[in-house]
């Protein structure tokens, strides 16, 4: 037997066997469920990032009431967020609220859109968020579509009066004291809650009161250029001619405040109201139907050494009945240089009730005023009242007034004054006594004498007269009234019923009635047969 090593190695590769690998064409079937699974959340991951609403923060003042996961966000109480964190600012002055809201609301979220805690409260009378009580507070949200988009907002720290869903439109008014009117106060129209006091703040200058009122629709188109607003705060009780008038609003409105509105009947012309329109708040009713003005100049008075014992701010300035204006302030001025006391006297009065118009130039005024000054044109001091001893100021025209100027230069300018009152009743008084002191009474006294002793002497010849009447004439007049008698008893005999007389002419007037029945028959004779006239009568 041939031994042979490549033979051998032959053998061997043949005995061991060889492995056959083969690629599959596709992925297992095993590793198809992660994927779908993966394919599946990453759906469900997309929907629910489409879906989510924006992210916001709200800065608030306070955190009082707020729950994180807890509090929700609504708009006509339906939910749309919910609060998702609470946490202090970075200067701890208020708290930041991080809220996430639905999808949806994204086009809303505006530098216009507002946000404000909804708590139980009790304002102007009114009652609100009482179902905060039992499922806590929540964030209301007045949405708004103008105005730059923005995540970040400054809550408000009360409920705005004026809101998209509440349709109305808010009006600027301007008075010289808020009295008890707060936010919220209601707003009437002939004492229907037509509105609400939106907000108010002094001017710049502290001089009014500026307010915003907001009325709903429709009662919003009532309000024209001539509408008159005034303040229904207390009890309005008004001494006229007709007696005491008692105007009396609602409770709520005399102890919490409240304004009113109406449109009388004027003169003038009722238009729509533009957007910068003011209106003047008066101080009740009454003073809203008196004619105001827009211009308000103010003047100085001095009444020298009169007292103004009586005269305060507010007191009616008047011409000719008509009041013009009302006095400002009453002050003491004293000036050591002269020792000479002073009562400046600070008025403000319409000068367009004195003939100027509102689109006259500055100044025209004094010069209107220069003119009546030269007229006659003067200040003085009149009792308005016996009874409480008031005073008013009034301008009149006086005759033969010595001469006088407006002095100009000062903080206002002063008009002159003249005596009035008490002051020309003293006056009056004392011109009185000083022409009693010229009459010469000790020799009126002389001359009186004398006359009543010649009136004594003619009484004594008087009497003496007298006496001699009775002796002379009495005795000769007895005899006439005698002779009288006895003429009157005669005549009086002649006519009486049964005398001589008096049958005989009963006698003649009976002849004469025969006499003139007879004629009569022959003149109807006469009538009937003219012929016998010639003939005679027929037998």
């Amino acid at each position: 037997m041939t031994d042979d090593p490549a033979g051998r190695e032959h053998q061997a590769e043949n005995a061991v066997p060889h492995a056959v690998v083969q690629q599959k064409a596709s992925v297992p079937v095993v590793w198809l469920i992660p994927l779908v699974a993966a394919l599946v959340g990453l759906y469900l991951a997309y929907v629910s990032w489409s879906e989510q609403g924006p992210t916001i923060q709200i800065r608030f003042e306070t955190a009082e009431g707020f729950e994180a996961g807890k509090t929700k966000i609504k708009f006509k109480d339906v939910e749309i967020g919910l609060v998702e964190t609470v946490r202090l600012s970075d200067d701890i002055s208020g708290v930041i609220v991080t809220a996430n809201l639905v999808h949806g609301v994204e086009p809303y979220m505006t530098e216009s859109t507002r946000f404000w805690a909804v708590r139980a409260s009790f304002t102007a009378g009114q009652v609100s968020g009482l179902s905060t009580v039992l499922s806590g507070v929540y964030i209301a949200i007045d949405p708004s579509s103008t105005g730059d988009t923005t995540h970040e907002f400054i809550g408000l720290e009360k409920p705005p009066i004026m809101t998209s869903d509440k349709p109305g439109s808010l009006f600027d008014l301007r008075a010289r004291e808020l009295g008890s009117i707060q936010i919220g106060s209601p707003v009437y129209y002939r004492w229907l809650n037509v509105g609400q006091v939106a907000g108010f703040e002094l001017d710049a200058a502290g001089e009014f009161v500026n307010l915003q009122v907001f009325v709903e629709s429709p009662h919003d188109r009532r309000i024209r250029s001539t509408t008159r607003f005034w303040n229904v705060s207390g009890f309005d009780a008004t001494i006229t001619s007709d007696g005491l008038q008692i105007d009396t609003p609602s409770f709520i409105a005399m102890i919490l405040g409240g304004v009113a509105f109406d449109t009388p009947t004027t003169s003038e012309e009722s238009v729509e109201v533009s957007k910068d329109t003011v209106f003047q708040l008066y101080r009740n009713k009454t003073d809203s139907l008196t004619k105001q003005y827009s211009i308000k100049n103010r003047y100085l008075l001095d009444f020298g050494d009169s007292s103004v014992a009586g005269l305060s701010a507010g007191a009616r300035v008047v011409f000719r009945g008509i009041k013009i204006g009302e006095v400002l302030d009453v002050d003491l001025d004293f000036d050591p240089q002269t020792n000479e006391v002073h009562i400046p006297v600070l008025i403000e009065i319409e000068p367009e009730r004195l003939g100027l118009t509102a689109d006259q130039v500055e100044g025209a005024d004094i010069e209107r005023l220069s003119e009546l000054v030269n007229r006659g044109f003067r200040a003085k001091l009149e009792t308005a009242s016996l009874l409480t001893g008031q005073k008013l100021i009034e301008f009149a025209m006086v005759e033969d007034a010595e001469p006088a100027e407006i002095v100009l230069g000062g903080a206002y300018p002063m008009l002159p004054t003249t005596s009035g009152g008490i002051d020309a009743l003293t006056a009056s008084v004392s011109r009185i006594v000083s022409k009693v002191d010229r009459i010469p009474i000790e020799s009126i006294g002389n001359n009186l004498d004398g006359a009543l002793a010649e009136l004594r002497e003619t009484l004594v010849e008087l009497r003496r007269f007298a006496g001699a009447a009775n002796d002379e004439l009495l005795p000769g007049l007895t005899a006439s009234l005698a002779q009288l008698e006895g003429t009157l008893a005669s005549a009086n005999s002649m006519i009486a019923p049964d005398s001589a007389m008096v049958l005989e002419l009963e006698r003649l007037v009976r002849d004469l009635a025969q006499a003139a029945r007879s004629i009569r028959l022959l003149a109807e004779r006469l009538e009937e047969h003219p012929e016998e006239l010639i003939r005679g009568k027929s037998e």
